[in-house]
């Protein structure tokens, strides 16, 4: 039986002020503190943000993770315990609205365009499409198949946002399925792990 959900009455900028109490995500963060952002400056300091919380939650397994270089591409050079390594971050958002409703509230440079309220049918199967297909756009990636032609596999963080659907039932959902499309590509990443904001940052949930 089809699943539909109704959002009734919540818009981005609702979602936006939870989020920026609520994780370390730095462009809501700068909003609740009256600091907005350069478009260009968002990026960058939230790729940082996440290999911050990648990095404690290594530790926290026992593992170090040393960030040597963030040369863009990839997003860093580190080594993982005794390993030389790389990491990309990217995001899925559960629509191409949503991305652009949430970025576009965070610079101070861009004029915000607020989501549009509406009906969701299928949401846990669209934001499903949404991270499968932000992960086969990195394996076919040029740039990350010369990386790992020059320094092997890496490390893939995929952050989820995905208000209807957490992570972890993402890939309960569609990970036989993302990993039958990967199977025949190069190995291109050796982890990846799908993200989520939290109240002290992120957590990560291993999907390969």
């Amino acid at each position: 039986m089809q699943t539909i959900r109704y959002c009734k009455g919540i818009t981005a900028h609702d979602v936006g002020l939870v989020l920026c109490c609520t994780s370390t995500w730095p462009q809501m963060r700068a909003l609740c503190i009256g600091r907005k952002m350069k478009h260009r400056d968002i990026q960058p300091a939230h790729e940082e943000s996440v290999l911050n919380s990648f990095k404690s939650f290594l530790e926290d397994s026992g593992t170090s993770l040393t960030v040597l270089d963030r040369p863009d591409p990839p997003d860093a050079m580190v080594t993982i315990g005794d390993e030389n390594s790389w990491v990309e971050v990217t995001d899925a958002f559960q629509s191409p609205d949503w991305a652009e409703s949430l970025t576009s509230n965070a610079a101070d440079d861009k004029i915000h365009k607020p989501y549009q309220r509406r009906v969701i049918c299928e949401p846990d199967r669209q934001a499903c499409e949404a991270i499968k297909e932000v992960i086969l756009k990195k394996y076919r990636k040029k740039s990350m198949k010369g990386l790992h032609s020059k320094y092997g596999p890496g490390v893939l963080l995929v952050g989820a946002y995905t208000p209807m659907i957490s992570p972890e039932e993402i890939i309960e959902q569609s990970r036989s399925e993302i990993l039958s499309e990967i199977v025949s590509m190069s190995p291109i990443f050796e982890f990846i792990y799908l993200y989520r904001n939290s109240h002290d940052g992120h957590v990560f949930y291993k999907l390969l």
